[in-house]
């Protein structure tokens, strides 16, 4: 497996941006590409293109690199390239790829380069044990490829029941606080939170091991661990896979969602991939945020949800100033009149001012459902029949 090394020189005479220099961060002259993609947790083609840039300022070198000062020929599928620090033969080299040939043979070779390529898989399959992760044969967005993230998560889940498995407790803790790479992620498999404790005191640790926390943990107190640094709770997937999980307790479930807007408070709680029990408490979130939200706020969260979430506002109410933004539209939808029917706060004003839309005179359906309301004026009602 290629490696990526740093090369000794004055880094405050480089300029480098805040993710390039994360990445630099985790270069230790044995890091392999796969590795760099699991410690930082960004994109594999992010990660291809910060090394070229880092390669082209000096600060990294690969192997097999040519000698300081001597010309690098472009490959051949590098000619024309629109990102011109990236060339084909950097990418084949990161990924581990057969040399690229030339134009006049690739017709002639393509069949042996698809040969090496599956041998290259095989070969990575074959080293799991070392802490290698077998990288998927289409090297597309593999952090967006539901597939390749649940290949990656069971050669963690190989190396964790092959080396870690069969410790103790105390030596899984030695071993996450030293850990490093796929063995620090296969590390966040373990069940118990004391390790997680120190799978997150370790200074390797990246965006991915809360993330597999998140989704695969089973304790209160191991979930506590991800939320102690803001930073991974602010994260969306880190976020999106707590909210997923049976054991979360409330503190951070509240901590993730008051700082949201309503809408968004709204979609976690209707959410059916989110456990019952959380969706209870975002509700009650709701509830809270609803009450003490401004009247454009309200009658926006109406507007934007036809009225839906009229149906978890329980004990709520809407105050003059909402009623009235919401009675100034000439136009209401079938569904947005219905879900106001149903509510039983719906205000008096409110009601009186649906009944005299087209659409209600001419649905006689809508029309009885709003005259049942008991929150319908009389005289209103007296002068529809």
């Amino acid at each position: 497996m290629k490696r990526i090394r740093q090369k000794t020189v004055d880094l405050t005479n480089v300029r480098l941006s805040a993710e390039e220099g994360f990445v630099l961060s985790r270069v230790d002259g044995t890091t392999t590409m796969k590795e760099l993609v699991a410690l930082t947790g960004l994109d594999e083609p992010r990660v291809v293109d910060i090394v070229g840039h880092l390669r082209d300022a000096g600060v990294i070198e690969l192997d097999d690199d040519p000698p300081a000062g001597a010309p690098r020929e472009p490959a051949a599928g590098a000619r024309g390239s629109e990102a011109p620090g990236i060339d084909g033969e950097l990418l084949a080299f990161l990924r581990g790829d057969a040399e690229p040939a030339d134009e006049t043979e690739h017709d002639a070779d393509a069949a042996s380069e698809a040969d090496d390529a599956s041998a290259s898989t095989a070969e990575a399959d074959g080293g799991a044990d070392d802490g290698e992760v077998a990288a998927p044969a289409d090297e597309g967005d593999a952090a967006a490829d539901p597939e390749h993230e649940a290949r990656t998560e069971r050669e963690y889940r190989k190396i964790y029941e092959t080396v870690y498995h069969p410790m103790t407790r105390d030596e899984r803790v030695a071993a996450a606080a030293d850990a490093a790479g796929a063995h620090l992620l296969a590390l966040c498999l373990d069940a118990d939170p004391q390790v997680i404790h120190a799978v997150f005191t370790n200074p390797r640790v990246t965006f991915e091991c809360p993330r597999l926390v998140a989704t695969h943990h089973r304790t209160p107190i191991g979930l506590e661990h991800v939320a102690k640094r803001s930073d991974f709770l602010a994260d969306a997937l880190v976020q999106r896979r707590l909210l997923r999980n049976p054991q979360l307790p409330g503190t951070i479930l509240n901590r993730m969602v008051n700082p949201k807007l309503m809408m968004e408070v709204y979609k976690i709680a209707v959410d059916r991939e989110i456990p019952e029990r959380s969706r209870v408490m975002t509700r009650e979130v709701l509830r809270k945020k609803f009450m003490l939200s401004s009247s454009d706020e309200r009658a926006a969260l109406l507007f934007k949800t036809e009225g839906r979430c009229l149906i978890l506002l329980v004990n709520c109410s809407l105050d003059a100033h909402a009623t009235q933004i919401l009675c100034s539209k000439s136009t209401y939808t079938v569904l947005f009149i219905q879900n106001l029917a149903r509510w039983s706060a719906t205000p008096p004003a409110l009601l009186a001012h649906l009944l005299k839309m087209p659409v209600v005179r001419r649905n006689q359906g809508l029309r009885k459902m709003l005259l049942k309301h008991p929150n319908t004026p009389s005289d209103v009602k007296r002068g529809a029949l």
